[in-house]
């Protein structure tokens, strides 16, 4: 047995979690300045624009998933024709992609009162038509924990589309910069997976019925998820200006940074640790301790994006788009309560429930979308906002009755896991609402940066030692805490012993 491979479960699935997230966050990093250059270089206007042909991409794309990786992954040893298998199955929901957006992108320019969206639309269709065609052979690394093939993938393909975004805002100003920089990161991303993880390109369904029953959920989980998550983004237009949009857009992207940057890497990962874990007591375990650690580490940085919105988007966005401000504040606050619930799917997942996550999307479909309907016709943007807040609530309690159904932790057990990173939230909530009078209109933005990051670090640090107090005063649990805490112990030995080398 190799050494990785004698470490505990919860600590190898830390450290494959430290490898994806660390990777999402160098590429979201390296969004972030893209960022910042399209948005000095283009107008809320133009992300308006993008932001509508993307609903359908979205959409569709969303509707298309299929959990090939997954079903692969839980099979012991995969055959090549199981991998020919999931190609081919690739690359037909590839070719539908492509066609469907083509063939809906006159109809909806109509819908939208926008003919740019006609081009935008069919160009902007091969990023997830390529986006679905990465290697399924990049699931045998992820069977053993080893996440260091998608960290390169995801700081190549980010490094393209930065590059290439960002010289045609600066030459163009014009949206198909955004575009670019899109398409530019899938088709890098599909090509690398091949060098990394080489796979036959051979055509073979002969092993259809392996996907065929968690297909089947996943794809009626699937429009479900895409009409919940796109629903706003599809009503909307019809009732703001294309101005008001594109800040909608740009605060929602803004609330994505942390929410792909760090809860969807560790997807994998919790998957890969589940389908390792076979006692419910033990699922149970590593269930909790992730339930509050990603909402102490998400949760902080949420709430740090809702007190110092207006800050945030001055440096980030530019006078300009100070009306995104509140729009972005609201957001971040109700994506705090919509934490716990993106552990579900790979729990489900692990324990072949899938249905488990359709009767949570169905219980968000059937709150989420007529309440956004109804809210958008009569307030527009306010109506939206409200009817984000009052179905993250909705999804929040439903989570916590399907995870009692799937692994039998009580909904008493599964609140009190949250006590203390909440409680730890109140001081720092304070301390940013104390800080926030020590910004200024009138500052540079070099100021303005350095004023962000010490409070946010200020904010961080309060918490953390908030925090690992009340762990103390609980009696040191065997909880997210404890695992931090032997990590950095582990850390700081290796540091030692380098320096004595």
């Amino acid at each position: 047995m190799s050494k990785s491979e004698s470490r505990p479960l919860s600590e190898r699935t830390a450290r494959a979690g430290a490898w994806t997230v660390g990777g999402k966050l160098a590429g979201k990093a390296l969004d972030f300045i893209s960022l910042l250059v399209l948005a000095r270089f283009l107008g809320p206007a133009d992300f308006g624009v993008v932001a509508m042909a993307l609903i359908a991409v979205q959409v569709v794309e969303a509707l298309s998933e299929l959990p090939l990786s997954a079903v692969l992954l839980n099979v012991e040893k995969p055959t090549d024709k199981m991998y020919d298998t999931a190609f081919s199955m690739a690359v037909l929901r590839s070719v539908a992609i492509v066609t469907v957006l083509a063939v809906l992108s006159w109809p909806l320019s109509i819908v939208y009162h926008e003919p740019r969206l006609i081009a935008l639309q069919c160009v902007l269709a091969t990023a997830p038509a390529m986006r679905g065609l990465v290697s399924q052979r990049l699931t045998e690394f992820a069977r053993v924990f080893d996440f260091r093939r998608n960290v390169a993938l995801e700081i190549f393909g980010k490094a393209a589309s930065l590059v290439i975004a960002t010289t045609l805002a600066i030459t163009t100003h014009s949206y198909w910069a955004i575009a670019a920089g899109m398409v530019s990161t899938t088709l890098v991303m599909m090509i690398a997976s091949y060098i990394f993880a080489p796979q036959r390109i051979r055509f073979d369904f002969s092993q259809w019925r392996l996907f065929a029953d968690m297909v089947g959920w996943n794809t009626a989980g699937q429009v479900l998820s895409a009409i919940n998550w796109q629903v706003d983004k599809i009503v909307l237009p019809r009732f703001v200006d294309t101005m008001t949009f594109g800040r909608f857009t740009a605060a929602d992207n803004l609330i994505g940074i942390p929410l792909q940057a760090i809860v969807a890497p560790l997807s994998g990962p919790l998957y890969s640790a589940f389908v390792a874990t076979h006692a419910k007591t033990d699922l149970a375990r590593i269930y909790l301790k992730v339930y509050a650690g990603i909402l102490s580490l998400v949760g902080i940085i949420l709430l740090m994006i809702a007190i110092l919105s207006e800050p945030i988007v001055r440096l980030i966005l530019g006078p300009k788009w100070l009306e995104t401000a509140p729009i972005l504040a609201w957001l971040a606050l109700t994506a705090i309560a919509m934490l716990p619930s993106t552990i579900l799917p790979p729990l489900a997942m692990a324990l072949n429930q899938t249905r488990m996550v359709f009767v949570n999307l169905m219980v968000q479909f059937v709150v989420k979308v007529p309440l956004i309907v109804v809210l958008a016709t009569t307030l527009h943007l306010q109506g939206v906002l409200i009817g984000h807040a009052i179905s993250s609530a909705v999804v929040f309690v439903t989570c916590l009755f399907i995870v009692r159904h799937l692994i039998g932790l009580s909904v008493k057990t599964q609140l009190l896991a949250l006590v203390r990173p909440v409680a730890a939230m109140l001081p720092s909530a304070a301390f940013l609402l104390l800080a926030l009078r020590t910004f200024s209109a009138q500052e540079s933005a070099l100021y303005l940066f350095l004023n962000l990051i010490w409070v946010g670090a200020g904010a961080g640090i309060l918490f953390a030692a908030g925090n690992l107090a009340l762990w103390k005063l609980a009696g040191c649990p065997d909880s997210y805490e404890s695992l931090a805490v032997r990590m950095a112990g582990n850390i700081i030995r290796k540091g030692q012993a380098v320096k004595k080398v």
